[in-house]
């Protein structure tokens, strides 16, 4: 609508990249590491930095919309699209989604933060029902959306494919207009995943925006709540809103299904639905004329380079196997396309990097099979070790290996595990070749590391026979890079786990994926799946249950080494806990300190964290705000938070299951809304 200053919208996924939708173009661009492997640096600057590089990428390419900001909690470490969130912490996940989203929006486009909401799981994704008791779900997923819209004032909310309270997500009243418009007082828009409007009718109603339309070139619908009077906006801006809704045959033309809404909406209510799209179109800037111009491909490494070194996580070092002396003699490399590339997660995220596809795959469609990344790093290791013979051998051949491996003063075995959109993993196993390969070769060499290019947790029935794990995530296009610095220790590893590693499938709250009725004709069959463990997700559930874990949330190492002491708490106001924090080491090295709080009725839970840098042989004091509203109980009563007052043990720890320093704290009586909290 040029007459009215109103831009064509233009989208595009973006959790990891400027996404490939077009399967048979070669649409390449940057493509960073993914969004857990990023939420493993607990690094809110960071993630902002991501948004930042990121939106530059979509505006440059010249798109105003950025589908990305996956903000559901990992409910389940088989979760297909586990690559795509921040971990299992609300408030861990929240910050980091609202940060991105914060600096998305820095180049004028509209962020978009998504799937609203409990969309944990692709096995039946269209078609089960999330069954979790109204309290447990604001105290948990919902709260981590709260977060990030507190935060990053997203433009945009995604709805999701499932459906929540015997309602499809996007035609949930509760979801999107209860809590959404009216509690939390959300100014942008709602629009629908591609395909999960099944009545748009009921949609409208419910509150949606957007009808995303189940093919990419499928007419989109409009529809809505509205603009909350209370929300501010420029006079400026009102006057274009206004001008640009004044005519809703506009509006009618452009958007409106009258075969589907049988002409039941009026051109008022089309005005009405419009003005969150244009209010979060013009305050955004994004009604700004994108120019297309080349990516930055240069400051898009770098970005995705701070990324990778400060997302991969040191799992197990014994004996100080890490980092390997740059003097050594032989390195024996084994598998996981270590000289080619870096695997990256698949479906609608799948960013198709410069270079293209660096293991060329049969047809064109490639969100439907592995695309790798050209960061390979063998050569990285040959670049920062040139004295070094650093052979490489493919996983196929055992024996090749296990030669390789018995000349060699260490080896490096890569292993990678493909995970996409549209299916769940079947369970957290490595494949029983590649489980054979790590045995076998720990046998023939005892100096061995693993790196771990997987979306998220898996079994390691090999740990105690090998000497150094990393797990490096989804690391994109500067992966390669990355690792070798780490192996080589030019960067010391500083990732710590935003999701629990568990011992078995069995210990998870529900150790068997759900099954889906077969979809039939018009409406699917839908089933119900209980999130049992409520508001305890990850390792709230674990403690809860006290269950054993492989590596639990938090944990990271380091070549340096951190001790903490003298913990404080400053009661009033807003508590405040303080510590020193030593690095006893020759080297300088970055820390994750985490403050956990449980009591009165609440299991452990992670009210703050800090990400410190500090050099060798120094000291530094921290201070950690406890955030209330973690703790805090949510009463559907009043649609309010409440702290029960009474006695808290605060743990400042390396992970959560580390026993820490502990200390007592008396809290107060506290009372807040959704939309503002007073540790803020």
């Amino acid at each position: 609508m040029p007459e009215y200053g109103i831009p064509i919208i233009t989208e595009t996924d973006g959790t990891i990249g400027v996404g490939a939708r077009i399967q048979d173009a070669r649409y390449e661009n940057t493509a960073y590491p993914a969004a857990l492997a990023s939420a493993a640096s607990w690094n809110t600057s960071l993630l902002e930095e991501l948004g930042r590089s990121v939106g530059r990428d979509a505006r440059d390419s010249g798109f105003n919309i950025l589908l990305s900001g996956g903000t559901n909690l990992t409910r389940d470490p088989r979760g297909g699209r586990n690559f795509e969130y921040l971990g299992e912490d609300p408030l861990l996940a929240g910050r980091l989604a609202g940060f991105y989203a914060k600096g998305a929006q820095s180049n004028h486009i509209v962020a978009t933060i998504k799937h609203f909401a409990f969309n944990a799981y692709e096995t039946g994704r269209t078609q089960y029902d999330v069954s979790i008791p109204r309290d447990a779900a604001m105290e948990s997923d919902l709260l981590a959306f709260n977060i990030a819209l507190r935060i990053g004032r997203p433009g945009a909310v995604m709805c999701a494919y499932n459906m929540v309270w015997g309602y499809y997500s996007c035609e949930s009243k509760a979801l999107l207009n209860d809590i959404l418009r009216q509690q939390w007082h959300y100014p942008g828009y709602v629009m629908s995943d591609w395909g999960a409007v099944h009545n748009t009718k009921n949609s409208l109603a419910a509150g949606l925006n957007q009808e995303s339309g189940a093919e990419f070139d499928t007419a989109i619908g409009l529809g809505g709540t509205g603009l909350l009077q209370d929300t501010p906006i420029s006079t400026e801006t009102q006057q274009r809103i206004a001008a640009a809704t004044r005519d809703g045959a506009l509006f009618r033309q452009a958007f409106y299904a009258p075969a589907q809404l049988d002409g039941n909406v009026s051109d008022d209510e089309l005005r009405t639905l419009a003005r969150p799209i244009l209010y979060a179109l013009l305050t955004n800037g994004a009604d700004q004329p994108a120019e297309k111009r080349p990516v930055d491909r240069a400051a898009g490494y770098e970005t995705a380079l701070r990324a990778a070194q400060q997302g991969i996580v040191l799992l197990k070092n014994d004996k100080d196997a890490l980092p390997l002396a740059k003097t050594i003699k032989s390195i024996a490399v084994i598998g996981g396309h270590a000289d080619k590339g870096v695997i990256s997660g698949g479906g609608s995220p799948t960013v198709l990097p410069f270079g293209g596809n660096a293991i060329p795959q049969k047809g064109t469609g490639i969100m439907s099979q592995p695309v790798w990344i050209p960061s390979p790093p063998l050569v990285f290791m040959r670049r920062l070790a040139p004295q070094a013979a650093i052979s490489y051998t493919d996983e196929d051949d055992l024996k090749q290996a296990q030669s390789a491996a018995r000349k060699a003063d260490a080896v490096i075995i890569f292993i990678a595990q493909w995970s996409t959109e549209g299916r769940d993993r079947a369970n957290l196993s490595l494949t029983e070749a590649q489980n054979r390969l790590i045995a076998a070769i720990a046998r023939t060499n005892p100096h061995v590391t693993v790196v771990l290019e997987t979306e998220g947790p898996v079994l390691m029935p090999w740990l105690d026979k090998v000497q150094a794990v990393i797990q490096a995530w989804y690391p994109g296009v500067a992966g390669g890079e990355a690792i070798a610095q780490i192996l080589f220790g030019d960067i010391n590893p500083s990732g710590h786990l935003p999701l629990s590693f568990p011992l078995s499938v069995d210990d998870l709250p529900r150790p068997s994926l759900p099954v889906a009725p077969p979809l039939t004709e018009g409406r699917p069959a839908s089933f119900r799946v209980t999130y049992n463990e409520g508001a305890d997700v990850g390792y709230r559930w674990f403690a809860r249950t006290k269950k054993k874990l492989l590596f639990p949330f938090g944990y990271g190492l380091s070549y340096a080494r951190f001790t903490y002491d003298h913990l404080t708490v400053k009661p009033d106001g807003t508590p405040i806990a303080k510590a020193t924090v030593h690095n006893e080491s020759d080297r300088d090295g970055c820390d994750v300190v985490q403050l956990y709080a449980e009591g009165q009725g609440i299991g452990k839970r992670l009210v703050g964290w800090q990400r410190v840098t500090i050099p060798a042989h120094q000291s530094q004091e921290v201070s950690i705000p406890v955030d209330l509203q973690t703790i805090a109980r949510f009463s559907q009563g009043d649609n309010r938070w409440h702290v029960t007052p009474g006695s808290y043990q605060l743990r400042m720890a390396h992970s959560a299951a580390d026993e820490g320093l502990k200390t007592a704290i008396l809290l107060k009586d506290a009372t807040f809304d959704g939309t503002e909290n007073p540790s803020d």
